[in-house]
């Protein structure tokens, strides 16, 4: 690590070069008054128009969308420089006198301009500019600006203030619209010339040359009001508390699975091991929910009663160590060989060097970079930050790496085929590096692409520009570790989901013919179900605290189908003699008997088919030696080996596909979780695109500091949802009803569904839409239902050398009768999908995070990430 050909020091070194060459001095250039690039001569021949609307339903925050309208002359002398590129000091400057105050630094951090905007098109005897902008009512005080606009916000009350850029001060207004949104003003000042629609209220000053002093007063509806209080004290803690919650109540479900495996006797050796790393996980995760969540409650409290700077520069310095115990916590789980260890040991120096003792390097004690920090305390800074990021990386690895070979995820090694294979120094300690510089690189220019957004109309020629853009480019440095452990810990519940895995393979190792988990793991496996393939629901306002809630109504929606299903599947039937259940005779021993039953069945009933076409009394005779053959293939043989008989209402071929593809519930479970995963990808494809791309939610990403990192995990643990739901469905595959995959499929998706309808219903109450969230379960239930008939496809692999397609052996299995529904059945999936993709067309429901406002993330649940 201190060498300098070293991977890891190469890659500061070079990253800090780049750093020190942004933030070198800036110009000297000065704007000068502001009064003289300002020239207002020919405005007053302008004519313009403003609008602005409350968008209050059908979202989380109130959405507010500002429109101006200006015709500018020709005759005014800044009007040419409006065709110039948006990155020309004449652009800003002419377009700055339309738009903002007499200033030349001005940055509007809740102003976000959709694509397009502002335009600036060609009119008889001049050119029009269109100005549109929006923002998000997001916080329960305070005010911004918004284009002509400014919102001033209260506890109840919200004021729309028009106030144009001075440089419109003599123009001809047209027309100003103002829409505060149902339930519609309470006062308006002056009086309106008329009322448009429901609620807008319109003014048209004919003949006045000074804007007409607007002011709308509204009080919107108490769930738009509750959700921008989100940073206030109680509403922000309570909020937290049911995040930490969540993960508290599955930490207690883990604790209480693995002690019941540890109580029963006949527990084997790597079912104790198993419980062991149940337990170790549950004190770990409860550990990491304190120190990354906890803090945050810390430091509001502090901040409320004590003094509120000394507080923020605290939080800052003890986010590094802070950072570091969580990254120590999971390294400790890991439990990795030596080597890996030393390598986090290198990592924490400069870690702990940089937080302990910070004036050694030129740092203030709040580690905050004064704009005249010396070149030093930037590369230290800079090395602290970048190796917490690495250590936390190290430390999620180890423990991946740990519970995945506990799953069987793993191969052995080569030179231990029996010994588990160690996470690996060479392989891992470049990869982590590479993963830090990209995830490093993608914060920087996010942080770099949010300063232009904000700043595209400030004056460059200005010396003030570079020392703001230098102090806040330094400020993103130092919220680094705050911002990355908040977005890391969020996937956290991936760690959980293999941990779970581990303790049922270990299970599923002892009793190979159990068709389901046993009852001592049957918490375990509920759990599973919330944590891997459930949404992330129960957000109302939002505020967290009912999320808790909605774990366990994901196991117990799991649970209601399994015990509904009861008699209703093929293998709870009773045989017709002894009364006996059936999937008691349903042995891996007979596999071969009944899959070849079921072959000639098959055939027998394709002869059948053939014979109906002639019906002459030689067909009727064979016709008949072949239904005294079906009743020979349905005699059967009890536990006992006393002969017996299928119940009626079930045949051979409903026994074969009552199996699944394998004889254990674990096999079925991984043999579902395979096929799944190939299914699942184009549905991811799907889901990310709604819900990382389409729309405004690619706007947001690409400015949120950890937006790019955030859609590529995306991608994997939406592909996590997706294996999670196949291992459920093959796992539960005896224990559901239905003959055929696709109605087994059916209800593992009722009970995906089941929660997200309960959500739905709250949304609803709430008014604040319902996302993606029927998009997410229509894909799932499509995902599913391939999975079902590929498992059932699966069944008679044995058989596809016989046929010249899967197509072909899809047809006997099936018949053509059923095999027409199933196709009917996934055209309507895709049909109800695309119009959904359609319906739900605005994704702009909801403001950007709150890093991109200076300081750190807010601190994440407890939750499972899909949704």
């Amino acid at each position: 690590m201190r060498s300098r050909r070293t991977p890891f020091a190469c890659v500061l070194t070079l990253c800090g070069f780049v750093l020190c060459a942004l933030l070198g001095p800036g110009r000297a250039a000065a704007a000068g008054d502001p009064a003289d690039w300002c020239d207002t001569a020919g405005l007053d021949k302008a004519k313009a128009s403003a609008s602005v609307r409350l968008a209050h339903g059908g979202r989380v925050h109130t959405k507010v969308t500002a429109g101006l309208t200006v015709h500018v002359p020709s005759s005014w002398e800044h009007a040419k420089s409006l065709l110039m590129s948006e990155d020309t000091d004449a652009y800003r400057e002419a377009m700055g006198c339309l738009t903002r105050p007499y200033e030349s630094q001005h940055r509007w951090w809740g102003e976000w301009r959709p694509d397009g905007s502002p335009a600036v098109r060609p009119e008889k005897g001049g050119f029009g500019v269109t100005f549109d902008t929006f923002s998000w009512i997001d916080e329960a005080t305070g005010w911004f600006r918004l284009g002509p606009w400014k919102v001033e916000l209260g506890a109840a009350r919200w004021r729309l203030l028009f106030e144009p850029a001075p440089g419109l001060g003599r123009v001809d207004w047209t027309e100003i619209l103002v829409d505060p949104g149902a339930p519609g003003a309470l006062s308006a000042v002056p009086a309106p010339t008329t009322r448009e629609g429901a609620t807008a209220l319109v003014w048209r000053p004919k003949g006045e040359k000074a804007p007409p002093a607007v002011a709308v007063r509204l009080a919107p509806g108490w769930p738009r009001s509750f959700a921008a209080r989100d940073d206030r004290l109680l509403f922000a803690n309570v909020s937290i508390a049911g995040g930490v919650t969540w993960t508290f109540v599955a930490c207690g479900i883990l604790l209480y699975g693995a002690g019941k495996v540890r109580r029963r006797s006949g527990a084997t050796g790597a079912e104790r091991r198993a419980a062991r790393t149940v337990s170790d996980w549950a004190w770990v995760s409860a550990g990491l929910v304190i120190a990354v969540n906890g803090d945050e409650v810390l430091y509001r409290v502090a901040r409320a009663v004590a003094d509120d700077e000394d507080w923020y520069d605290r939080e800052q310095r003890l986010g590094l160590p802070g950072t570091l115990g969580a990254a120590v916590l999971l390294l400790a789980f890991g439990r990795p060989r030596r080597p890996v260890l030393w390598a986090g040991a290198v990592l924490a120096a400069p870690v702990l060097a940089v937080s302990g003792v910070p004036h050694r390097f030129g740092l203030p004690t709040s580690l905050e970079l004064p704009a005249d920090a010396p070149d030093r305390a930037v590369y230290a800074l800079f090395t602290a930050q970048g190796s917490l990021a690495a250590l936390s990386l190290l430390g999620f690895a180890a423990a991946v790496w740990r519970v995945a070979r506990d799953c069987g995820l793993v191969r052995p090694s080569c030179e231990a085929p029996h010994g588990p294979r160690d996470l690996q120094v060479r392989y891992a300690v470049p990869v982590i590096v590479l993963c830090t510089a990209a995830i490093g690189a993608c914060y920087a220019m996010a942080a770099e692409r949010e300063w232009r957004r904000i700043s595209w109309l400030s004056d460059r020629r200005d010396g003030a520009y570079d020392a703001q853009h230098l102090e806040k480019l330094r400020e993103d440095l130092t919220w680094f570790s705050v911002n990355f452990q908040n977005w890391w810990f969020w996937y956290h519940w991936l760690i959980t989901g293999l941990v779970i895995l581990a303790a049922l393979r270990a299970a599923a190792a002892r009793d190979t013919e159990s068709p389901v988990a046993e009852p001592a793991d049957r918490w375990l496996f509920l759990l599973f179900f919330p944590v891997m393939v459930g949404l992330a629901l129960g957000s109302f306002g939002n505020n967290a605290l009912l999320e808790p809630l909605w774990l366990v109504l994901n196991m117990a929606a799991l649970h209601l189908v399994t015990v509904v299903a009861g008699s209703r599947t093929v293998l709870d039937r009773t045989l017709e003699v002894s009364g006996e259940r059936l999937g008691a005779t349903v042995t891996a021993a007979r596999r071969g008997d009944i899959l070849g039953r079921a072959r000639r069945y098959r055939e027998i009933h394709a002869m059948m088919r053939r014979l109906e076409a002639g019906q002459s009394d030689d067909d009727i005779l064979q016709r008949r030696l072949l239904e005294r053959e079906v009743r020979g293939l349905h005699t059967w043989t009890g536990k006992g080996g006393a002969a017996d008989r299928l119940p009626s209402q079930v045949s051979v071929v409903d026994v074969a596909l009552a199996m699944g593809p394998r004889d254990t519930w674990w096999g079925n479970g991984c043999r579902g979780a395979l096929i799944a995963c190939l299914f699942g990808l184009p549905a991811t494809a799907v889901v990310v695109w709604s819900g990382w791309i389409r729309g405004d939610n690619w706007r947001a990403g690409i400015h949120y500091v950890l937006g790019l990192p955030d859609l590529v995990c995306g991608l994997v643990i939406w592909q996590a949802c997706w294996v999670g739901a196949g291992f459920v469905l093959g796992a539960l595959w005896r224990r559901l009803p239905g003959r055929r995959g696709p109605v087994k499929a059916l209800a593992v998706a009722v009970a995906f569904a089941l929660p997200a309808g309960i959500d739905a219903l709250g949304n609803l109450l709430m008014d604040q839409g319902y996302g993606d969230t029927g998009l997410h379960v229509l894909t799932m239930l499509f995902v599913l239902t391939l999975t079902g008939i590929a498992l059932d496809l699966d069944i008679f692999r044995g058989e596809r050398r016989f046929w010249q397609s899967r197509f072909g052996l899809l047809l006997s299995v099936y018949q053509m009768r059923y095999l027409s529904l199933q196709l009917a059945y996934l055209v309507a999936q895709a049909v109800a999908m695309v119009t959904l993709w359609q319906f739900f067309s605005d994704t702009g429901g909801g403001p950007p995070p709150k890093e991109f406002e200076g300081g750190g993330g807010a601190g994440g649940g407890g939750g499972s990430g899909h949704g």
